[in-house]
């Protein structure tokens, strides 16, 4: 008789000693899938890549569960190639035998120092967002300021040259140029040296520009295949436990999002009718209450640096009736005002031609700036 006792308490211990570690995973693997506006992930790692800490001399080898802080270098092996993510929407991708440093990871302030080897940022934003993207080498200072496709190079002359694919850089702090699209900029003892591409240079694609536009594709398919009730769900969950409240530089253009399936965080806009710089469709976006446009919960207000449950448009916090359309949100009070589709470069319609109009004001360097 006390064998059987024995026997059936230990079997219950066990049931519940697994049901316990059930029940840790479940939580690890739901922390895993709460939405994050951090800048400093590492999104995708292959190879010989290794991380010093700040202030460390050791450095140890990288893996997708690391996060890149603030003062930490970063160096690439000859197969070595990793993803960072940047403020939402925007990735940092460096090739084999590179070095760089993330010097900020705030949002409102991200800033990178390519010491050596090649990278390309894939920014996506609107027009008047200020990407605060900055990219320092031993040469040069550049700001992005638009959204676009970027690339580095630090040659062995001495040289950092900048090729912007798409969109818009400052080059320079005291008498800074701006760079479109479609051109390039040497920088180097002799200041700063802007050339067209040609349509042979416009067309050429190393190794990296085929795995950047590759991977851009791959990040907005995860986007489209993310389940809408999963989204709703882990939003909802994660205004529960009070999560919003810890961004205090919430991101405007939108958050980066888990996504299972492709074991990577994509980008999940807080508007519709977002394309990438490469011209891939996010699919799935949150309005501005915080939630999916047709998700008849009590919305998220988030404002610039600000998350609140106060429903923009709707002071006295009153959720749609269920079945009802969606009231169509009050852009959240900011300085810099939400544009329409067209205004930011992105079609309305999917057929439509992807626009590529000026900006009234971009970044932090507005007066005195040479165009070229």
């Amino acid at each position: 008789m006390m064998k059987k006792l024995l026997k059936a308490a230990s079997l219950f211990l066990f049931t519940l000693a697994c049901c316990c570690a059930a029940t840790i995973a479940d939580a690890q693997e739901r922390e895993k899938y709460l939405i994050s506006a951090r800048a400093g992930g590492v999104n995708f790692v292959v190879g010989d890549v290794t991380l010093k800490r700040s202030g460390k001399t050791d450095s140890q080898r990288l893996s997708v569960k690391d996060e890149v802080e603030s003062g930490d270098a970063v160096r690439t092996g000859a197969d070595g190639r990793i993803e960072v993510l940047l403020n939402p929407g925007s990735y940092f991708r460096v090739s084999e035998n590179s070095e760089f440093e993330l010097v900020s990871a705030a949002l409102d302030d991200v800033r990178l120092k390519l010491n050596s080897g090649s990278a390309v940022v894939e920014a996506t934003g609107y027009d008047g967002l200020d990407l605060a993207i900055i990219l320092n080498t031993p040469h040069a200072s550049v700001n992005i300021i638009r959204s676009g496709i970027y690339r580095f190079n630090l040659l062995p002359s001495g040289v950092t040259e900048v090729v912007v694919q798409k969109g818009r850089v400052v080059v320079g702090e005291g008498n800074p140029t701006i760079v479109k699209g479609g051109k390039v900029a040497r920088i180097g003892t002799g200041g700063v040296e802007i050339a067209k591409l040609e349509k042979k240079e416009r067309k050429e694609r190393d190794a990296l520009d085929l795995w950047s536009r590759e991977r851009g594709k791959e990040l907005a398919k995860a986007n489209q295949t993310l389940s809408r009730r999963n989204v709703n769900s882990l939003l909802a969950s994660a205004r529960s436990d009070g999560l919003f409240s810890g961004f205090n530089n919430f991101a405007s253009a939108g958050v980066w999002f888990w996504n299972g399936r492709g074991n990577c965080y994509t980008f999940l806009p807080f508007a519709s009718q977002w394309r990438s710089p490469y011209g891939h469709w996010y699919d799935h976006q949150l309005g501005w209450g915080g939630f999916d446009a047709r998700c008849n919960c009590r919305p998220l207000s988030v404002q610039r640096g600000i998350a609140s449950g106060i429903m923009p448009g709707n002071p006295a916090n009153v959720a749609p009736a269920p079945g009802s359309p969606p009231a169509r949100p009050m852009p959240p009070p900011t300085t810099v005002e939400r544009p329409s589709p067209v205004d930011r470069g992105f079609p309305r319609h999917k057929g439509d031609p992807i626009g590529d109009s000026e900006p009234s004001s971009r970044g932090r360097m507005r007066p005195s700036l040479r165009d070229h």
